[in-house]
């Protein structure tokens, strides 16, 4: 009897110990393994307005590298310089936080001005357009900040201005016109017409 409990307890204990290793996520069969966390590197030299060198991180995103900027806000200028005897990569793109800054502008071989959405808290990939900077750029200039505001100036109107909205001024009467007098562009009624004066005839013969 003592001999089949305890049978009876070791097999529990065995069953129990099967059930906490089935308990663990990881061998379920739709158990997805997590991925690994990117692996900075070290492709382009970024130097801060100062001359300090800077320490945004860098990863490869497929065959784009991502200038990690998530971490910024307000304004600020990174300057990432291509090591001598090194290509540029295929691709370049700017990682920024929704809502952290509002536009990034890109100097190189020409300006581009990107939009940052204030929507969403996942991290945005910006990419670079491919004419900002070819194989003999030095450095591409990276700002970040807010959108440019335009003062709302009232423009004064210029002398002798008159809205369309506005009647035209009555222009005021000649001097030394009596009231009542008709002006010459003025149609009056025959029937309000003064006689002509008299004009003499000609002598006879003529």
């Amino acid at each position: 009897m003592t001999s089949r409990l305890a049978l009876i307890a070791g097999l529990c204990l065995g069953l129990g110990l099967q059930l906490s290793a089935c308990s663990t996520p990881k061998i379920w069969p739709f158990y997805k393994k997590p991925k690994p966390a990117p692996v900075a590197v070290h492709e382009l030299e970024l130097v801060n307005a100062d001359g300090t060198p800077a320490a945004y991180p860098q990863y490869w995103k497929r065959n784009t590298l991502v200038i990690d900027l998530s971490g910024v806000s307000g304004t600020g200028t990174v300057a990432a310089k291509l090591p001598e005897q090194t290509p540029w990569p295929v691709r370049v793109a700017v990682r920024v936080r929704p809502g952290s800054v509002e536009q990034v502008e890109v100097q190189g071989e020409e300006r581009s001005v990107l939009t940052v959405t204030r929507e969403g808290v996942t991290p945005l990939d910006l990419e670079l357009a491919p004419s900002v900077y070819r194989k003999t750029t030095g450095a591409i200039y990276i700002s970040w900040g807010s959108m440019p505001q335009f003062a709302d100036v009232p423009v004064a109107p210029q002398p002798g201005f008159v809205s369309p909205m506005q009647a035209p001024a009555t222009a005021p009467a000649p001097a030394g016109t009596e009231p009542g007098t008709p002006s010459a562009s003025e149609i009056i009624p025959p029937s309000e017409a003064a006689p002509a004066a008299a004009q003499p005839s000609p002598p006879p013969g003529t």
